[in-house]
């Protein structure tokens, strides 16, 4: 049986043609449905809330300071906010359900365990959605990735020291949603990088041209874009630009990076036509780039779709197969998400995740410009390869915690000193952040505790008093032979720490792991917090409220905007209008209701 072609087209396309009578009774309609509506806004308005009048009034002074703009004004960088054209606009996309990280018993389980992310995605994705109209409850849950919001922004984060690969910032103070609880900000930073390596980079670009990708917000944006990255390289550079639709097609292989010309041209000449074969197109890619690869240089294919493929490799689990198989040979793939209505994040996020590489959302021009400028060349340079974190929280000071965000990057325990096991890829100049919110030992938050027979140990068996730190002894002598085992609680039961933060990375182009850790202690918590932590508690504060967390407590779009204190660039100001916009329409009632798909 034949596969039909996918023809995808906007949903405002599809009613441009309508039937002359039927127009000119729709006109009538609408005249008559204005008028009505007008009248009611007028008696609305007259026997509004005062309540509500101040908390807009409040909304919109707060915003105005920090964006230095009304809501319906242009962002920074991208194209102004307007009105949602169509009711549930959102179904047609595919996002993977969120399961939230509740609060875990530090004497149950001490040891958190997650791979690093610098992805991007959500937060630019998100950016669409409010520029198309979106209201809050709009917005489906599965596109909210708290992690990826975070890491979308610059922070005043430490540089490395010495010969360790990153620095390490920590701050923590009273978490602005729950009064009982500490909000733990980390971040984690790379030297700054210029530009690739000097053997120059392998770049082949997959870019998806079936008729799904005609749309204007799509394929014509990337082209758009692309002279921005071509400005950037040179005869050190090879270039490569493999497409598929219903066939794969290497457009142009090794080409010098010192032709722009040619590889302008070759960008410029695809047209979106026929069927998704993503899986022919992702095989050709790979031998391209084995064909093509620069020792000692940046290896990467860099893929540009809609997700939406519907021939060949299909599902999540197929393309989590196949990418797994492939990696491992020095090359990266990473992947720049297009358009809306029938976007397919989970499957992009798939590929980036098992494919060693990145993953961004790409809104705007300007968008396509950062990307292809700022990250292509610099953060997309790989530094280290299966970043791992760990913490370990000390239950003498830490009653409870939990991670926000990386609910996909959690990793079980013994993995982080197992080197075959597959973690996140940083690139030079990248940076990332991580947050906790903790529960102080004294804090009267309840954080359930299983009742355990025999106690907590460590992995190896050994179970040590959680108050005096006995029998911690054998666990600590074994850190010492094998570069760090896995420890029990009670190693760290004792002492002023609140938790010891450790990072275990493989260097590019090395083959042992490295270590380096960060002890976290009452003198990280501050009264007043630096404008970077108010500005991370902010986003976080946004997710949990659009993603309709049951760890929210008393978190709301205008407590996030009232943080933002600090829009010492674009992107924050811009996050800032973003926050007064969602703030106001959660507030405007819903122009009609229609059932939602949030996850």
């Amino acid at each position: 049986m034949s596969l039909p072609t996918n023809e995808h087209r906007s949903p405002t396309e599809h009613r441009k043609r309508p039937h002359a009578a039927f127009a000119v009774a729709a006109v009538v309609v609408f005249a008559i449905v204005v008028a009505l509506g007008f009248a009611a806004i007028q008696h609305g308005a007259s026997s509004s809330n005062l309540n509500s009048s101040n908390a807009e009034s409040q909304i919109m002074a707060v915003g105005d300071a920090m964006a230095g703009a009304s809501s319906a004004d242009a962002s920074a960088s991208c194209p102004p906010y307007g009105p949602l054209p169509y009711a549930d606009p959102y179904s047609g996309e595919g996002y993977a359900a969120v399961d939230e990280t509740g609060f875990v018993s530090t004497a149950a389980r001490p040891l958190s365990t997650f791979s690093a992310d610098a992805d991007t995605a959500s937060y630019a994705n998100l950016r669409r959605m409010v520029r198309e109209g979106a209201r809050p409850d709009d917005v489906p849950s599965g596109a909210v990735r708290i992690e990826e919001m975070l890491n979308y922004f610059d922070y005043d984060y430490a540089p490395p020291e010495g010969d360790e690969l990153f620095g390490v910032t920590a701050g923590m103070a009273d978490c602005p949603w729950n009064p009982d609880t500490k909000l733990l900000v980390m971040g984690f930073a790379t030297t700054p990088a210029e530009r690739a390596p000097e053997a120059g980079s392998n770049l082949v670009f997959l870019i998806d041209v079936s008729g799904s990708m005609a749309d204007t917000d799509k394929l014509p944006l990337l082209q758009s874009a692309f002279a921005t990255l071509v400005e950037n390289l040179d005869e050190r550079d090879r270039v490569s630009v493999v497409t598929y639709s219903g066939e794969e097609r290497v457009v142009l292989e090794g080409a010098s990076g010192a032709d722009k010309r040619r590889i302008l041209r070759a960008i410029e000449s695809l047209r979106a036509e026929g069927s998704t074969n993503g899986e022919a197109g992702l095989r050709t890619a790979y031998d391209v780039a084995e064909r093509q690869f620069v020792e000692g240089g940046a290896n990467r294919i860099v893929m540009a779709s809609d997700g939406d493929l519907n021939v060949g490799m299909s599902s999540e689990s197929d393309l989590h197969d196949f990418v797994d198989e492939r990696r491992g040979r020095g090359v990266y793939l990473s992947v720049l998400g297009f358009g809306t209505g029938n976007y397919q994040d989970s499957k992009m996020e798939t590929l980036a995740d098992h494919g060693d590489g990145s993953y961004h959302y790409i809104d705007c021009e300007a968008e396509a410009r950062r990307v292809l400028d700022r990250n292509l060349l610099v953060n997309f340079t790989p530094l280290a390869d299966d970043v791992k974190l760990q913490v370990e929280f000390n239950p003498a000071q830490v009653k409870g915690y939990r991670l926000i965000g990386y609910e996909n990057r959690t990793l079980a325990d013994e993995a982080f000193r197992d080197d075959a096991a597959d973690a996140g890829e940083v690139g030079a100049g990248c940076a990332f952040t991580v947050a906790y919110e903790v529960v102080p030992a004294d804090s009267p938050f309840d954080v359930a505790e299983p009742q355990l027979k025999y106690g907590a140990g460590n992995a190896d068996g050994e179970q040590g008093d959680s108050a005096t730190g006995e029998g911690a002894t054998d666990a600590s002598a074994k850190d010492g032979a094998d570069g760090g085992a896995q420890r029990g609680f009670a190693a760290r039961a004792v002492g002023e720490e609140w938790l010891t933060c450790s990072m275990r990375y493989r260097p590019v182009g090395q083959s042992g792991a490295r270590e380096q850790a960060l002890a976290v202690d009452a003198s990280s918590l501050v009264a007043a917090p630096s404008a970077d932590w108010r500005f991370a508690a902010a986003v976080i504060e946004c997710g949990m409220v659009l993603r309709q967390s049951p760890h929210a407590g008393k978190a709301t779009l205008q407590a996030a905007l009232e943080l933002v204190d600090d829009a010492r660039d674009e992107d924050r100001a811009e996050f800032a209008s973003l926050l007064q916009t969602l703030a106001r329409r959660d507030m405007e009632p819903a122009a009609a209701p229609y059932a939602r798909s949030r996850s």
